[in-house]
């Protein structure tokens, strides 16, 4: 039976955490934010309505036609899954050494790479795992990712675990305290918000903040129960 041990912030205490955290060092939490974007993100969304053009000749003009993206896209999503579990589990190493007041530098976000098998599968169980529960609804897709938030920063303090055994103790942590992470998100809604109005420059702010406050939940979690 876990017990705990000491009061839990609540989140306008995670953010002022976070705001210590990151102070003097937002440069490279921006760049170690916008480089894992970059990696995983920027070029598996919609194009929206930036799409790309060629142009093809018929009948003696010069015709534009729409160019087909699809198979970059599809290689580009290809690489964020094969990527995605070590540059998560570097980017919640570097947040998590800021939140410890350790050093933290940007080759931290690379550190995954040591452990990529077991990083891989952590990611793709994740998502199988998410996609299961959202094909019964909504609610229970963002429930289960909820449930497994913490795997990440789990086998960052454990190593030498497996994937299965990450989202375990994730699922167990995280007892009774999935609304509380869920508040903790809601308070950050406004910057998303801004972020998206923006044009994603917001965000530039927005997710290194959020990561950080992220960091120091887990961190509570972790000083007041076995895992």
């Amino acid at each position: 039976m876990m017990e705990s041990i000491k009061r839990l912030r609540n989140p306008s205490e995670l953010k002022i955490a976070a705001k210590e955290n990151l102070d003097g060092k937002w440069l490279i939490a921006i760049a170690v934010t916008v480089v894992a974007w970059l990696l995983l993100d920027a070029f598996t969304s919609s194009n929206g309505g930036n799409a790309a053009y060629k142009y093809i000749i018929e009948n003696g003009k010069s015709i534009r036609v729409q160019a087909d993206g699809s198979a970059f896209k599809n290689m580009m999503s290809i690489v964020s899954l094969i990527l995605g579990g070590p540059i998560y589990f570097g980017v919640a190493s570097y947040f998590l050494k800021l939140a410890r007041y350790e050093t933290a530098e940007f080759n931290d976000m690379f550190s995954g790479f040591s452990l990529f098998k077991t990083n891989f599968v952590l990611h793709l169980l994740m998502i199988v795992f998410t996609v299961l529960w959202a094909l019964l609804l909504i609610v229970p897709g963002i429930i289960a990712a909820i449930k497994y938030s913490m795997a990440f920063y789990i086998l960052n303090d454990n190593p030498e675990i497996g994937a299965m055994e990450a989202i375990r103790r994730s699922k167990e942590m995280m007892e009774g305290h999935k609304m509380r992470f869920a508040e903790m998100w809601l308070s950050f809604l406004g910057w998303f918000l801004l972020g998206i109005v923006t044009f994603g420059l917001g965000m530039i702010y927005a997710v290194p903040y959020y990561r950080a406050a992220k960091a120091n939940f887990y961190l509570d979690l972790k000083e007041s129960y076995s895992v």
